[in-house]
């Protein structure tokens, strides 16, 4: 091979050196800015999804907090009752002004826990709110037999006592699950999470004595 046929295959190999490596160089930079690309996108996912569980925490908290105020305020009033009416001779009058407190009819609390859920939630608020409404039915019957409007005989103090155990069990299962949701940082589906708190809350009620 002569020297001119050996400067040129030099020269080739070389440029096709070259364009090689500035091949490679260049799919390197092209891999990095798309893993670079997906960090980005996935970061922005995350604070998406982070924000939109703060915009949905806020008001929850709000609505859950207020309506565990007022039950709490209800279950007093209705153990009051259940004292004064316990004592000899019954303070009937003292039972009504309690009832007198709260009211009997509707909850706006309640309502707003309904609305802005979620489901787990709004399922829990309403088995704690058919047990209020269980204990007040008892506490007016109650108070009703008092002044003779059901003359037969029934053991009040204790179908109320009950119905507060029953109430209470069902507050706290509104608080748990409302604690587990106001504290969900949208990490994972909302409708995953829920499932999962249903299904304990369920097994956990099937092993309740008298369930």
């Amino acid at each position: 091979m002569d020297a001119a046929l050996a400067g040129i295959l030099g020269a080739v190999v070389g440029a096709c050196g070259g364009a090689v490596a500035a091949g490679i160089t260049g799919f390197l930079a092209r891999s990095q800015t798309k893993l670079q690309l997906a960090a980005q996108e996935r970061q922005a996912e995350r604070q998406i999804r982070a924000d939109l569980a703060t915009q949905l925490r806020e008001p929850r908290r709000q609505a859950y907090a207020t309506y565990a105020a007022e039950v709490s305020a209800r279950l007093e009033a209705l153990w009051w009752v259940s004292d004064a009416m316990s004592s000899a001779p019954p303070r009937r009058e003292v039972a009504l002004e309690r009832l007198r407190g709260i009211d009997l009819t509707s909850s706006t609390a309640y309502e707003q826990v309904i609305l802005e859920g979620p489901e787990e939630v709004a399922l829990a608020a309403a088995d704690l709110a058919a047990a209020l409404a269980e204990m007040t039915h008892i506490a007016v019957s109650w108070l009703q037999d008092e002044a003779g409007v059901q003359p037969e005989e029934r053991d009040f103090a204790d179908e109320l006592r009950r119905a507060h155990d029953a109430a209470n069990s069902a507050r706290r299962n509104f608080r748990l699950i409302a604690m587990d949701t106001v504290r969900a940082d949208g990490r994972h589906p909302e409708s995953e999470q829920a499932q999962l708190r249903t299904t304990a809350i369920g097994a956990w009620r099937q092993r309740e004595p008298g369930s």
